[in-house]
C-alpha cells in the first residue's frame, strides 16, 4: 500500500486552496481563470463556515440579527398606500413637515435611502417587512427618547409604516452621527 493511500482525504477548503494556488496569476495561472475560479468558489461553497466537527450532524442554525417572530411594524397594507418602496420613503420624508422634531430630523434621515429593485437579497427581503420595535427601540435610546417619547416614535413609524430596512438605515445614519 503507497504512503499516499494512508493519508486522509483532502478537505473542500482543502481543494479550493489548491484550484487557487493553481489559476493564481502569481503561479503561472490566468488572471481571468483565478477571477472565475473564485466566483465559481463563492457560487458553490458560498459564505457559510466549515463545520468544525464533521461528526456533528446537525449544525446550529446561524444567528439572526431580528428573528422572524420579532414583534414589528403592521406592513402588509404598506403597498396600498403607496406605489413601490420609492414612493413609501417618499411619503416617510414629507411626513417630517407635519412630526415636531426629534422625529422629523429621523424622517429626513431617510431622503437617500433608495429602493433595491432587484428580488432576492437581503435589503430587498428588508424593505418588504415592517421595522422591529427593537430597531426603533434602539434609535429612540441612541437619541436619548424616554418611554413617552419613543412610544410617539413607534406610533409614527406605524403610520408611515416603515419597513425593516428604512429602520436600518436610520440607525446607520443616527449611528454615523454619534461617531
Amino acid at each position: 500500500m503507497s504512503p499516499r493511500a494512508l493519508t486522509a482525504p483532502p478537505t473542500d477548503r482543502s481543494m479550493w486552496r489548491r484550484l487557487l494556488r493553481l489559476a493564481h496569476p502569481d503561479a503561472g495561472g490566468d488572471a481571468a481563470l483565478f477571477v472565475w475560479c473564485r466566483h465559481l468558489q463563492e457560487y458553490v461553497a458560498g459564505d457559510a463556515p466549515e463545520r468544525l466537527h464533521p461528526e456533528r450532524v446537525h449544525p446550529e442554525p446561524p444567528r439572526r440579527a431580528a428573528p422572524a417572530d420579532s414583534p414589528r411594524v403592521p406592513y402588509e397594507a404598506a403597498f396600498d398606500r403607496a406605489a413601490s418602496f420609492a414612493d413609501l420613503t417618499a411619503q416617510a420624508v414629507a411626513l417630517a413637515d407635519a412630526v415636531g422634531e426629534p422625529y422629523a430630523a429621523l424622517l429626513r434621515l431617510l431622503d437617500d435611502c433608495y429602493d433595491v429593485g432587484e428580488p432576492g437579497g437581503s435589503l430587498y427581503r428588508q424593505q418588504n417587512r415592517g421595522a422591529t420595535y427593537k430597531q426603533l427601540a434602539a434609535i429612540g435610546h441612541r437619541l436619548g427618547m424616554g418611554k413617552a417619547a419613543r412610544a410617539a416614535w413607534y406610533g409614527i413609524a406605524e403610520s408611515v409604516p416603515l419597513s425593516q430596512r428604512h429602520a436600518g438605515h436610520i440607525l446607520n445614519r443616527v449611528g454615523d452621527r454619534a461617531a
